[in-house]
C-alpha cells in the first residue's frame, strides 16, 4: 500500500527563532502528536508502507 510522508520542521525551544527540518519524511500522524513541529505540505513523497520504520518514518 502507498503512503504519503512529509518533511516537517520543529521549532527550537531554546531558541525561538531556529528551526531543525528533519532528515527523514514522516506519516502526518506521527508528525501531529510532536510538539512544535509542522508539516512542510509541499515536501512530500509517496512511499510502499514496508519501507516506513515503526514510528512511519522514512530516512532521506
Amino acid at each position: 500500500m502507498k503512503l504519503t510522508v512529509f518533511r516537517y520542521k520543529v521549532w527550537d525551544h531554546q531558541d525561538d527563532n531556529h528551526v531543525h527540518i528533519a532528515p527523514y519524511y514522516a506519516i502526518r500522524e506521527f508528525i501531529e502528536h510532536l510538539e512544535g513541529a509542522t508539516v512542510i505540505e509541499d515536501d512530500y513523497i509517496e512511499v510502499d508502507e514496508s519501507d516506513l520504520d515503526t514510528d512511519g518514518r522514512i530516512a532521506v
